[in-house]
């Protein structure tokens, strides 16, 4: 037989139980020595919220059933609803802690607030509420990783809600206003005169050296007066908009970058970013690293032996420039060891003649990458023995070393090994274009006028600086940024009614990735300590 044995009961004034637990106690008869019975507790049932006078039947905050009611004579439970009128204490029902993602979020802003992009961000965006909303849409433009959720949902889940509270979160998926306010050319301007601000404070000639380059942009937007059909940097003909970026030499960061329209041949575009360059930030670039497309008369003028800066550009394959007729002048050292060296595995012939180009003095190095002229001269007669067989004996000359050989146009007076070493350097770019267009989602241009298509071009240029930091900052550890995202996110946490954020103990790989960005986990933060600290990143 079972009974409900209750202890320590206390009632207030009204009759209300405010405290008491209470147990079903099982009793058995017969022969226990002294005893003629013997009680042993079945379940406790934990503190008691109500109990009848005959004390059958009860309401108890059960620690493995919860809020439940139990009845002693029919010796079952039943569920209890929040409007039950036997309830009668208020703190039955106390607030859920809700576990929020603490670990990405909270390290990628101490890592801007250290790299000071807080401050240059917050140099451009005195407004509260803008800088705000920029920081949101950097947080989910970096974190999210290729996933596909939205920024709304993104902040909602995170530790960034506690703090960038003053964006309603619903205003995040669609956000017009950000990526309006993100195209104005003013705004462009102010980050980049700001990021360079920060950069030049450690190194005072970031920006001085560049590489440039462009990248087509293909879209379908109406109303872009860049659009244009072109087949430039694609695979056919389509309607594309063309990204000119303009990267520190030593850091690979974006200095600057302009949109030109996708027809425009880059032969007459790259003086006016130099200018614009110099015009918007103050900074005159005096070393430049260029494709063919950018090697013009104007260019030449500007970058000759004699002059204070440096150029090296790929020469042209059109008419103007003696591309061919340098292959013929250097045709009989072709091949020399004594003009032969090694990189990357594979042997290059180079060498350097003085020329003039467009009335200027210039220096010509004549390479052939001796891998890939005989492999690919091979794949030509296997696949076209006749055509081969037609040609003039002067043209199957050309052809050995045709698919290997290019020519660097340059006033820099070094070896040709040197100058190649350098002009491969350029490659950073690559990376810098891969990275804005396939980890953080440039392409495809999902906006529908020319000014947010502008906003969200210098969105995702942000995004990818910070990943080129990050990236930087992880240099050597085997880690990457994909890796610190994930495993960080594994760190929760819960806001307590004071504002208080308590972290979850972090694991030792997840200290091991704080440890990446030389950041220690808390274990707790005051919110509105934290924000004051976010808002006044630039004071």
């Amino acid at each position: 037989m079972a009974f409900i044995k209750s202890q320590k009961i206390v009632r207030d004034e009204s009759g209300n139980i405010t405290s008491g637990s209470a147990a079903i106690v099982d009793t058995k008869y017969g022969d226990f020595g002294s005893y003629h019975a013997k009680h042993t507790v079945r379940e406790k049932l934990g503190k008691v919220i109500w109990l009848s006078s005959d004390k059958k039947s009860g309401i108890f905050l059960s620690p493995t059933r919860g809020l439940v009611e139990y009845n002693v004579q029919t010796d079952t439970f039943s569920s209890v609803g929040k409007d039950d009128s036997r309830l009668k204490c208020a703190d039955i029902f106390p607030n859920t802690q809700i576990h929020t993602v603490f670990g990405d979020t909270f390290l990628l802003l101490e890592f801007l607030k250290k790299a000071r992009l807080l401050s240059a961000l917050r140099s451009v965006f005195p407004k509260n509420q803008d800088y705000e909303r920029v920081l949101c849409h950097v947080l989910h433009g970096v974190l999210k990783d290729g996933s596909k959720i939205s920024c709304d949902n993104f902040i909602e889940k995170s530790f960034a809600s506690y703090v960038l509270d003053d964006i309603p979160e619903s205003t995040l998926r669609c956000d017009t206003r950000f990526f309006s306010l993100m195209g104005e050319d003013d705004t462009r301007m102010a980050f980049f005169r700001n990021f360079v601000k920060v950069m030049q404070d450690s190194d005072p000639a970031f920006g001085k050296a560049c590489y440039v380059d462009s990248t087509p942009l293909p879209n379908d937007i109406e109303d872009n007066p860049f659009n244009a059909l072109s087949c430039h940097g694609v695979s056919a003909s389509d309607v594309m908009v063309r990204l000119v970026l303009v990267l520190d030499e030593a850091t690979g960061l974006p200095v600057w970058y302009d949109i030109i329209p996708g027809n425009v041949l880059d032969i007459n575009t790259i003086m006016n970013v130099v200018n614009d360059v110099a015009d918007s930030l103050g900074i005159v670039i005096d070393s430049l690293v260029l494709d063919a497309g950018y090697v013009s008369k104007d260019l030449v003028g500007a970058f000759h032996i004699g002059t204070e800066k440096t150029l090296i550009g790929r020469m042209p394959a059109r008419k103007g420039y003696p591309y061919k007729e340098l292959y013929w002048e250097v045709k009989p050292i072709i091949g020399k060891g004594k003009y032969s060296f090694v990189r990357k595995d594979h042997v290059y012939f180079g060498h350097r003649k003085d020329i003039t180009l467009f009335d200027q003095k210039e220096y010509a190095y004549i390479y052939v990458d001796q891998y890939n002229a005989l492999k690919k001269y091979s794949d030509y007669l296997v696949n076209h023995p006749d055509e081969f067989e037609a040609l003039k004996d002067r043209d199957k000359d050309w052809l050995t070393v045709k698919f290997g050989y290019f020519v660097l146009v340059s006033n820099i007076d070094t070896t040709p090994e040197k100058l190649l070493t350098d002009y491969f350097g350029r490659c950073e770019i690559e990376t810098v274009f891969k990275t804005s267009k396939e980890y953080l989602e440039l392409l495809p241009i999902s906006k529908w006028t020319d000014l947010t298509v502008r906003g969200k071009i210098l969105h995702d240029i942000i995004d990818t600086i910070v990943v080129l930091l990050l990236r930087k900052e992880m240099d050597n550890s085997g880690i990457s940024t994909s890796e610190l995202y994930g495993k960080t996110q594994s760190l929760m946490c819960f806001r307590n009614s004071a504002g208080i954020v308590t972290v979850e103990t972090p694991s030792k790989q997840v200290k091991q990735y704080y440890n990446l960005i030389h950041t220690d986990v808390p274990a707790h933060v005051e919110i509105a300590s934290f924000k004051k600290g976010i808002l006044d990143a630039a004071m």
